[in-house]
């Protein structure tokens, strides 16, 4: 059994990497500041090379932890905007494995370049000295999980299916929007049970889910929104949702029944009416609507591979609502 890591051998193994891409950027042909600093903000890594400044994070995570570390510090490098120094577009370098949904997926949002494991070892291999020190380094690494599950194979077809033809019937789309959100989210969402029909008398039902305490995201969403459970509910409609739909929802939410929380699903999203009604909903009455369409869930899916990708994707989905939130 292996024992587990000390925070003082954490401390070390993230030195000997900051160490070791630092020494690669050399080979790579920039001028490497320690420490450095861009505007206001001290950066792991300041680049340079001729008039082409990049700043750059490095981290070492564990598989459980890569995700959350990788978000704070791409927010951390989004703060640069205002610096008075002009830049190239923010590296993040993870000492772990990535996979390709997740790091694809966190590019696309923050906005910077992700260097895993795999990427360091590629750029390493025409300088034999860096490569010996990673293959060191990598040994005790945390290991990706794998990306071959048959199941997640067969809810995204299944999810990608129905946005093409929009064949199934509402109880069929509710069971299928089921057994998306266990297989994301299990254990920490347990004792999913049916509800009320729905408000549009379409034989839908609402499901509704415990929160078990032990998952940081889930933990917090109970605290910050006072609920015991998540509501959700499923729109298996032609068209994006609009703000009525969000409306009959909302009356499922109470505070007084520590129920505030809703994931509500439509087959293509919502539209711009039902996204102000939820802003609403936030705002007036502290209740927190979160609208996805069957391509979020593919794109949860995928993120499942990487432990914490689910969770990270909704969290960065509630961060951006509440940001955007009018006044």
């Amino acid at each position: 059994m292996n024992p587990i890591p000390s925070t003082r051998n954490m401390a070390r193994r993230g030195f000997e990497f900051e160490d070791i891409v630092a020494d690669l950027f050399k080979k790579l042909g920039y001028s490497v500041e320690r420490e450095g600093r861009i505007g206001k903000m001290e950066i792991d890594l300041v680049l340079r090379r001729g008039d082409s400044v990049v700043p750059v994070e490095v981290a070492v995570a564990s598989t459980r932890n890569t995700l959350p570390k990788l978000r704070a510090s791409a927010e951390r490098l989004g703060s640069l905007v205002d610096a008075a120094e002009d830049f190239s577009k923010p590296i993040i370098v993870i000492g772990s494995d990535l996979t390709p949904a997740a790091k694809s997926w966190s590019e696309s949002q923050y906005d910077v370049q992700v260097w895993d494991l795999a990427d360091i070892v590629r750029q390493a291999n025409p300088f034999p000295d860096i490569s010996q020190r990673m293959e060191k380094f990598k040994r005790d690494a945390p290991k990706r999980y794998s990306t071959e599950d048959d199941e997640i194979k067969y809810l995204i077809q299944k999810l990608s299916a129905h946005i093409e033809q929009n064949e199934l019937k509402p109880s069929e789309y509710e069971k299928l929007c089921t057994e998306v959100f266990i297989k994301l989210f299990d254990p920490y969402l347990y004792g999913f049970q049916r509800q009320a029909s729905t408000s549009d008398g379409s034989n839908r039902y609402d499901f509704i889910s415990r929160i078990k305490s032990g998952n940081t995201f889930w933990d917090s969403l109970r605290q910050d929104f006072r609920t015991k459970a998540i509501l959700f509910e499923c729109k298996n409609y032609e068209e994006p949702i609009g703000p009525d739909q969000v409306y009959s929802t909302e009356r499922y939410l109470f505070s007084g029944a520590l129920r505030t929380v809703c994931i509500l699903v439509a087959r293509l999203g919502a539209n711009e009416a039902a996204i102000r009604a939820a802003q609403g909903a936030m705002r007036e009455t502290g209740k927190l609507l979160i609208l996805l369409s069957n391509q979020d869930l593919i794109e949860m899916l995928k993120l499942s591979t990487q432990e914490g990708g689910p969770e990270d994707f909704l969290d960065k989905r509630i961060w951006d609502f509440i940001i955007s939130l009018p006044r």
